[in-house]
């Protein structure tokens, strides 16, 4: 006699693979992404402070003009300025350009990312202007000026470091998870700061990417 499964048992069988399945598939999503995030943050922070630093190596102070300008005036001051500056030593580069429609420079990068970057007002303390700089994971849903710590992370480039920084990097944990963690996405500027802090991984508490 050839024995064999039977009809009630592979039904059973496969129950009990499609609730493991269904139990452990979210959990394993969630870490996907989580880790496709923070090797890009890291990777986006890595390559602008690199291509920063060949800058100053070759050009030496990197200056920015904060004169007041119009909106398409300051679009296309900030494409010359990184173009001359910074995206000329980044290889991962697809696509970049002046919006046309308001002052944001815009970046795109082989790997799917990508950002758009503003300039502010001059600093009345330092006289210098900061250029916010909107980090999207996913650039084909980058919005400008967006920080909701889902897809998309503010960064800053400090004239008087010369470096690029996540936005309020050197806060606090608590600070830093009271902002980031607010229903308001429009608090949530610490978001890439306390990923950073926390050795480019995303706390296991961390709401907005699950």
């Amino acid at each position: 006699m050839k024995k064999a499964f039977t009809m009630a048992e592979v039904l059973i069988t496969l129950g009990i693979i499609g609730i493991i399945v269904a139990i452990t598939l979210p959990s394993i999503i969630t870490k996907y992404k989580r880790k496709a995030a923070e090797t890009k943050l890291a990777k986006f922070y890595s390559v602008m402070n690199q291509a920063i630093r060949m800058s100053i190596a070759e050009h030496g102070e990197i200056l920015i003009d904060n004169t007041n300008k119009t909106d398409a005036a300051n679009a296309e001051y900030i494409e010359k300025w990184y173009k001359e500056n910074i995206t000329k030593y980044i290889k991962t580069i697809h696509d970049e350009g002046a919006d046309k429609h308001s002052d944001y420079y815009k970046v795109a990068f082989i790997d799917g990312s990508g950002f758009n970057s503003f300039m502010s007002g001059s600093s009345d303390i330092t006289g210098k202007s900061n250029l916010y700089i909107f980090y999207c994971l996913n650039y084909e849903i980058c919005e400008l000026g967006q920080y909701d710590g889902e897809n998309q992370f503010l960064f800053v480039y400090s004239p008087t470091k010369m470096m690029v920084e996540p936005c309020y990097s050197g806060s606090s944990i608590t600070n830093l998870k009271n902002g980031c963690y607010d229903k308001n996405k429009g608090n949530r500027h610490g978001c890439a700061a306390l990923i950073k802090a926390n050795g480019w991984k995303i706390p296991d508490d961390y709401p907005w990417i699950r």
